[in-house]
């Protein structure tokens, strides 16, 4: 018992230093500052958004919506390795106490993100219902309830082995909280309250049973804890180089008619690589895309000019600063050495490429801008974005990437 309770201490101290790594690159960059500064613009524009709200306005539904997220997103520390499948599953029976305290640290770990989405909704919850910030320490608390269930339930439905079970597991966990949440906050009849509570007890009885006699899916766990510093290494990949970085390609044959549109020529080859890799690599066209449709949704609603053109540009450097990795992407590959084509070659075609990615965004923007009846604040985001986006690729790309390079 001993040797697993240091095995765990080691796995701690192991995880804070690898996180502790790479948060002094993370926390120490220009992307903070626009960071903070967005989130200024926000926090200041919620306010003025919280004072105009009447008595009218679902705010536990929306509270409910936002926390039921947070809730049923519940994944559990474990902290395992490839190796653990094959050195640790004999000692499966002694591991209960290794496991629990990974699910004691997930849980102190996801209560602060709970502490910071409650505390940001609740002026919202105040204004509307005159409640009073008195109420936050109890909604807090059974927060930490329902985390700590969902939590559990997910651990035992892991079990299973089954992505499916897991998928409806987290839809089921969903609706369920968000429900009890709304009705608490909306002060319905006990009866609705209660009839919640039965039904978390009955899953919670029936899951348990169902996985009674099932053991641990070791594969499954560390695919799991793979996954999530996976996560974290894309995350930091932004801001220096993460040699634990593990992509995913993608074939992705119906984006081959976009390719024919480079030349063939000895001039176009890493043209032509940076764009494959663009279009076949997740962690780039995923993050293009996801912060595209964030965007944009942004935009179709917001009416204020001012507030478009911030998000248009602030969302065109996030973009753009988090593609510059693509550029030393094929480095450690010896074959590109073998290409007889200068380092000058390679960066222009990557910055040719970085602009259309960037104004061809601005273009997207504009039109979500358009799609929301704001005409002329559309064009106004097209011609901040083009502009911003020549910028980047132009200049402040090349001595970014020159910068990193020394």
């Amino acid at each position: 018992m001993k040797e697993i309770d240091a095995l765990w201490s080691e796995r701690v101290q192991s995880y804070i230093k690898e996180v502790r790594r790479y948060l002094k690159y993370m926390l120490n960059d220009h992307l903070v500052f626009v960071l903070i500064f967005g989130g200024g613009a926000g926090i200041y524009y919620y306010s003025n958004w919280v004072k105009t709200l009447t008595p009218s306005f679902p705010a536990p539904l929306v509270m409910a919506v936002i926390l039921g997220l947070f809730l049923a997103a519940s994944p559990v520390l474990t902290l395992l390795r490839e190796a653990d499948a094959v050195f640790l599953l004999p000692l499966e029976e002694k591991m209960k106490g290794f496991f629990r305290k990974g699910f004691r640290l997930s849980l102190i770990f996801q209560s602060y993100i709970l502490l910071m989405v409650l505390a940001a909704m609740m002026p919202m919850y105040v204004q509307v219902t005159g409640n009073g910030f008195g109420s936050f320490f109890t909604l807090y608390l059974v927060l930490l309830v329902l985390k700590a269930w969902n939590l559990a339930m997910h651990w035992l439905v892991l079990k299973t082995g089954d992505t499916g079970t897991l998928l409806i597991d987290q839809v089921i966990r969903y609706f369920v909280s968000a429900s009890f949440l709304y009705f608490l906050l909306d002060e319905a009849s006990f009866w609705f309250v209660g009839a919640v509570i039965f039904i978390i007890l009955a899953l919670t009885l029936y899951v348990r049973e169902l996985v009674k006699t099932s053991h641990l899916k070791w594969d499954l766990l560390i695919e799991k804890e793979q996954g999530r510093m996976q996560l974290f290494y894309r995350t930091a990949n932004l801001f220096t180089d993460v040699p634990h970085l593990k992509g995913q390609v993608k074939r992705r044959r119906w984006l081959d008619p976009i390719f024919s549109a480079i030349p063939y020529g000895t001039q176009h080859t890493y043209r032509f690589l940076f764009a494959r890799a663009l279009v076949r690599t997740s962690e780039f066209s995923g993050l293009v895309v996801r912060l595209t449709v964030i965007a944009g949704l942004i935009l179709f609603f917001n009416g204020n000019m001012y507030v478009s053109l911030g998000v248009a540009v602030l969302f065109i450097y996030l973009t753009g600063f988090q593609l510059l990795p693509m550029l030393r992407r094929h480095d450690l590959k010896i074959w590109t050495r073998l290409y007889p084509i200068p380092e000058s070659e390679k960066r222009k075609s990557f910055f040719d490429l970085l602009l259309k990615v960037l104004a061809g965004q601005a273009v997207l923007f504009c039109l979500a801008s358009m799609a929301g009846g704001e005409w002329l604040t559309g064009l106004w985001v097209l011609g901040a974005g083009v502009i911003f986006a020549i910028v980047f690729a132009r200049k402040y790309g090349p001595a970014r990437m020159k910068k990193m390079t020394q």
